[in-house]
């Protein structure tokens, strides 16, 4: 995958969300705006500099139809995305996209993927030998009622980046780089607790809770709640499994949806937790 390739990789993603809003797949989201896709532009030019051996396309008589992109961060390896133009679905291209994405895996002693619930994608990823947790996510309008008056914690900059470094090695992984690519998007914010036996952090902005890592439960909770008090309208966050029972319980509380649908699939370590993913840097 190449830069050039960033804007028809783009559409291919467009094209594969529809046909999965129409199949039920997930429900309807907003449009992307135009800082949303300029976001989403930047991101996957990050693919192409910082992870190119996991970044790849695949061309049918010049046409972009198929992109998967991949992360390594030391021992660590993620599936990122795996997208294919619908009209070329079930013709062998996600195959070949997932064993080129896989080759960058070598040596990685964890492998992980966030699927969707499409059938196709969960045996893909089972026959690739990771093991399968059912996964949730959870929506709507938190009920403001319900937020906690006095939530501890506090907004994060980039001088946090220690903090959430010493948390990822707590939860076994190493997102801090990703953190730090996170906030060079004005849009996104960086939540911190740092108390006596209790650290964590959240990167989200007034969309999605993108990430979130704890040394425990409680303060995931906070941290949580500290999303849900910020956001105005619709809150959303994706990727819990039942490792996530904590998120849950906030979930119910603010009389948020949980719905359930995809997997995370997982080779060489037990779930993190407490700990939320992103779709794309887990």
């Amino acid at each position: 995958m190449t830069v050039d390739d960033i804007e028809p990789a783009m559409a291919v993603v467009e094209a594969a969300d529809s046909v999965h809003v129409t199949q039920g797949v997930h429900p309807p989201r907003t449009p992307p705006s135009a800082a949303q896709r300029q976001a989403q532009r930047r991101a996957h030019a990050r693919f192409v500099e910082r992870d190119g051996p996991g970044a790849w396309v695949a061309s049918s008589d010049g046409r972009l139809v198929g992109v998967a992109e991949s992360i390594r961060r030391k021992g660590f390896w993620g599936l990122s995305m795996l997208f294919v133009q619908p009209e070329f679905q079930s013709r062998g291209v996600g195959r070949e996209l997932l064993s080129a994405a896989l080759g960058y895996a070598k040596g990685a002693r964890v492998r992980m993927i966030q699927s969707s619930p499409d059938p196709r994608a969960m045996r893909r990823y089972a026959l690739a030998g990771l093991a399968m947790h059912p996964a949730a996510e959870l929506g709507g309008t938190p009920d403001r009622a319900a937020i906690p008056a006095a939530l501890p914690g506090r907004a994060g900059a980039e001088e946090d980046l220690d903090l959430v470094e010493e948390v990822e090695a707590h939860l076994g992984r190493s997102r801090t780089e990703d953190v730090a690519f996170g906030l060079t998007d004005e849009r996104n914010r960086l939540d911190v607790v740092d108390e006596a036996g209790r650290r964590g952090w959240s990167l989200w902005h007034p969309g999605r809770l993108i990430m979130l890592g704890a040394t425990d439960e409680d303060t995931a909770e906070v941290l949580l709640w500290r999303y849900l008090a910020g956001v105005e309208g619709e809150a959303l966050a994706y990727g819990l499994t039942s490792a996530s029972n904590w998120a849950f319980g906030v979930a119910h509380a603010a009389r948020l949806t949980v719905r359930v649908g995809g997997a995370m699939f997982v080779d060489g370590m037990e779930l993190p937790a407490p700990w939320i993913p992103s779709g794309w840097y887990f």
